[in-house]
């Protein structure tokens, strides 16, 4: 037996490892878990697959990190063969023991040691490993095939690669911080560091809302303001308000800073940075320009107040004439530039609400009332496949009858004659609905919910005394129930089967989002245990969306998180929900989009209130005409 082999025998009662937290760093070991085999025994195999795990994290935002034992030259020269040297950050690889390396990693990429998880095939090396970096997550190769599926390791669209570059920028500091013979306060000097200080935080609010709420090292007030008092804070003149620029010789680091000052009292309210400008003096130049005010500093924080610094210098100009994105990624600026990309939105209620939290070149299909009034849902992923194959006449007749159907939802844009660069997706229709297919013509429309069997006169009662103001009475569930057979909720497969279809089915370069659904137990009886149906269908999206090059999911669950985020169901959430719900698309994958946090003012809710009168005098009549021509064909 070999010696790995030993190792991994004398270990082998340990349960096995799964990520607990959002991750943000991988740190790798090489042999036998990255590649098959052991370099320093002969030719090592590293699997196409394993290469297309790494490049996908890093798209995602999640960084790719080495630690082995290995001859450097050699394990780098098998990466870059592999065309994969370049897709990890902070390598290394020597024959040193693990524990202090990782740690080291982790020091480098300041970074908490509970958004790290080291991947390793020894279970001996991931205990040492855990017993230097208290916290740090750690796994088997086993999990390698499913990290792309995990909920943990979703992180954010960054196919810019813009992480991976400010990584890279750190990296290139730290060498030559290690490397110089001079003092760090003479590195210091050399970098050249230049801040900016701007107060137009209404042009950054979703970056800034970002900061405030993620930022922990560097916060010294730790002050977490949801989004409505956050954008208050912002508007209110009570306050000075504004954020911090940063950028050396060695690249730009983007907005890196807020802080609120109270003008009743003059003290700071926030001040907070972000981990990447770590111990470069930014944080004390920053509190000795606002003058030293009074702040009260919350829990442990990385750096000190204490001291002066004099290796900065105020350049708001270098930073107008930088062509830098607010979060340091380069902007292009010549005649060439990319148009914006065009969005189409498709979904019910969760789609509607955060559609009023986006601006920008967005067309919608979103749930509606019907000719009767009845509420007709839209993006049931059967229905958009029979969109894309197209209806005969006689299902559109029959369309005709049902009045919670409209024949235009069978016309969706999504998939018919499809014009767009990004297509979000909500599929909680197929979270929810029954479906039912027309016993002749094979017709499938989604109704109700999926446990509820509107075919059975049981709950006839109950359908009509809710329905029948809407043209749905116990003649039309009679007719409904000769006429369709109950087919249940949409299988897991079909599903699945589904959602490759519609990646498949949108324009060539168009990226899909999908937005999934909340787990959060909810007391209700009408929807018993909903959650737990929810939790497996988002399973089956993660697994499916991880096969897909074209694909992402705005993950809900990092959101909405208790009861108190919901209102009446699994499926409605609070207002700030949606409003970071709108975030997370523009971050996922339509950052062409517009964060506007402003609510309906008085004067567009007046018209709002005309537009609703009108359209409700509209459907009574239409109604009135669908009744008299229904009891005319049913007659």
């Amino acid at each position: 037996m070999s010696k790995r082999d030993s190792e991994s025998t004398a270990a082998g009662d340990l349960e096995a490892e799964e990520p607990s937290g959002p991750v943000k760093l991988i740190v790798w070991d090489l042999d036998e878990t990255l590649w098959t085999g052991t370099l320093s025994e002969g030719p090592v195999a590293l699997a196409p697959s394993r290469i297309d795990v790494v490049r996908a994290l890093n798209t995602r935002g999640i960084v790719n990190s080495i630690c082995s034992k290995n001859d450097e030259a050699d394990a780098r020269a098998r990466l870059e063969q592999a065309g994969l040297w370049s897709e990890f950050v902070f390598a290394r690889i020597d024959w040193s023991p693990k524990g202090p390396r990782v740690a080291q990693i982790i020091e480098d990429a300041q970074l908490r040691p509970e958004n790290v998880l080291f991947i390793d095939d020894l279970p001996m090396n991931r205990g040492e490993v855990r017993h230097y970096v208290p916290g740090i997550q750690t796994a088997g190769p086993e999990i390698i095939d499913r990290l792309l599926s995990l909920p943990e390791l979703s992180g954010k669209d960054d196919r810019e690669l813009s992480r991976l570059r400010h990584y890279r920028l750190l990296e290139r500091k730290l060498t030559g911080r290690r490397t110089a013979a001079e003092s760090n306060e003479a590195f210091l000097r050399s970098c050249d560091i230049r801040i900016g200080m701007f107060h137009d935080t209404d042009a950054e609010v979703e970056r800034l809302f970002e900061l405030v709420n993620r930022t922990h090292q560097l916060n010294f007030t730790k002050r977490r303001p949801g989004l409505d008092e956050f954008t208050s804070l912002l508007g209110d003149p009570r306050y000075e308000t504004g954020y911090v620029r940063v950028r050396d010789r060695y690249g730009d680091y983007g907005i890196c800073g807020f802080y609120s000052v109270s003008l009743d009292n003059g003290a700071l309210t926030d001040l907070l940075f972000s981990c990447r400008v770590l111990h470069m003096g930014v944080e004390q130049w920053v509190y000795d320009r606002l003058g030293r005010p009074k702040v009260s500093v919350v829990g442990e924080v990385a750096s000190s107040l204490d001291g002066s610094v004099e290796w900065i210098t105020l350049d708001g100009e270098a930073f107008a004439a930088s062509g830098t994105a607010s979060n340091g990624q380069i902007r292009e600026t010549t005649a060439t530039q990319l148009q914006p990309r065009r969005v189409h939105m498709v979904g019910g209620c969760d789609l509607n609400t955060t559609a009023q939290f986006l601006g920008g070149e967005i067309s919608t299909e979103f749930s509606h009332p019907g000719p009767t009034g009845a509420f007709v849902y839209v993006g049931h992923t059967e229905v958009l496949r029979q969109a894309a194959s197209g209806l005969t006449a006689d299902q559109r007749a029959l369309i005709g009858r049902i009045p919670f159907l409209d024949p235009e939802v069978y016309d969706s844009p999504a998939v018919v004659a499809p014009d767009y660069d990004v297509l979000v997706h909500s599929v909680l229709t197929d979270y929810t609905q029954g479906l039912y297919r027309h016993r002749e013509l094979g017709l499938v429309v989604p109704w109700r919910q999926f446990h509820q069997d509107v075919t059975d006169p049981a709950n006839w009662p109950f359908l009509e005394s809710t329905l029948a103001h809407v043209g749905i009475g116990q003649h039309f569930l009679r007719w409904f129930s000769e006429e369709f057979e109950h087919l249940g909720g949409i299988t897991v497969d079909r599903f699945q089967e589904n959602i490759r279809w519609l990646a498949g089915s949108v324009p060539d370069g168009a990226a899909v989002i999908f937005i999934n659904g909340a787990e959060v137990p909810i007391d209700n009886p009408t929807e018993p245990e909903r959650h737990l149906h929810h939790q497996n269908m988002n399973a089956a999206l993660d697994q499916v969306v991880a096969e897909l090059a074209n694909a992402t999911v705005c993950d809900v669950r990092t959101f909405v998180l208790t009861e108190d985020d919901l209102t009446d169901s699994i499926r409605h959430y609070r207002r700030r929900a949606y409003a970071r719900m709108a975030e997370e698309i523009r971050a996922t994958g339509a950052s062409e989009l517009q964060f506007q946090r402003e609510r309906l003012t008085a004067r567009t809710y007046s018209e709002a209130r005309k537009v609703a009168a009108r359209q409700l005098l509209r459907l009574q009549k239409l109604s009135k005409r669908w009744r008299q021509a229904h009891s005319q064909t049913s007659t």
